[in-house]
């Protein structure tokens, strides 16, 4: 994991100065309490610009107790979610080196408030140069390798709380834990354009199938999604910057006692993950 600590480096959020933010006192408090394993407030965000802003003062306090970021999380990139949060676009937020584990891990589920797991895949930053890319061909050539990634986000809301777009954006799209396996090189597969867009995952719980998904699920081709957030502007992308592309199917709830695997065909090769979730 040390490789990934020099990995992605937050830009400011464009608009932060002139949105109408939530108290900085509240949002630093809900970091210091979220990493306590408390559950988070409604900071009352009415606009995906003022989630942004709330997330800037949030991110903070993660930064300064986890350290620097070592990639991003792009969530909301499929349109049936978009259509229930009511946003138009994804939405992305920073991933720590603490929220990552390798494959095979025992991850306990203590401190989680609301844990749920999905099939989810991972790119690694080979370039600089992304930063530049415009079309997939770019992009592609720009990345190191494709990974597969078991991701274990915490909707840690307070009970009463309803999930909206910008209160997603306030809280990063509420990352908690993620399990990464051994990747493929992107300059082992014979067309990464193509590959990546015919992916497809099987996500097993207790070795039994619960759900399937394919690459055209996240914005129509996975490397759309690392287009999106380059367009975006809001995070430098360097060597070693991990993006975590969204979801290949359904959430789940994360129960103690469970062994959860992904199994995923790319490029007529095969690539897979599992960990064991415990108290």
């Amino acid at each position: 994991m040390k490789s990934l600590i020099l990995g992605a480096i937050m830009l400011p959020f464009a608009g932060v100065a002139v949105a109408a933010c939530p108290d900085v006192s509240l949002m630093q408090n809900a970091a210091r309490g979220w990493i306590a394993g408390q559950r988070l407030p409604d900071p009352l965000v009415r606009t995906v610009e003022e989630g942004a802003c709330a997330y800037a003062s949030f991110r903070s306090v993660l930064e300064a107790e986890l350290g620097a970021p070592v990639g991003v999380k792009v969530g909301f990139t499929s349109k049936p979610v978009q259509e229930r949060f009511g946003v138009s676009e994804p939405v992305a937020g920073a991933l720590f080196a603490p929220m990552l584990l390798p494959d095979g891990a025992r991850l306990s589920l203590k401190g989680g408030r609301d844990p749920f797991f999905e099939a989810d895949l991972v790119v690694t930053v080979g370039s600089s140069a992304i930063m530049q890319a415009r079309t997939r061909e770019e992009v592609a050539a720009a990345l190191k390798d494709v990974r597969p990634f078991i991701e274990l986000p915490d909707l840690a809301l307070q009970k009463d709380v309803v999930p909206t777009g910008p209160l997603m954006v306030a809280y990063g799209v509420t990352p908690w834990r993620g399990v990464l396996g051994r990747g493929i090189p992107i300059s082992e597969l014979r067309d990464p354009v193509a590959d990546l867009a015919a992916l497809t995952v099987n996500l097993k719980l207790d070795g039994k199938s619960i759900g399937t998904g394919s690459g055209e699920m996240l914005l129509g081709h996975p490397l759309d999604v690392v287009l999106w957030l380059v367009q975006q502007g809001r995070y430098e992308l360097k060597p070693g910057s991990v993006i975590s592309l969204g979801s290949l199917g359904t959430l789940h709830p994360a129960q103690p006692g469970h062994r959860v695997e992904a199994e995923y065909r790319i490029g007529g090769r095969a690539m897979k993950v599992g960990l064991v979730l415990v108290p």
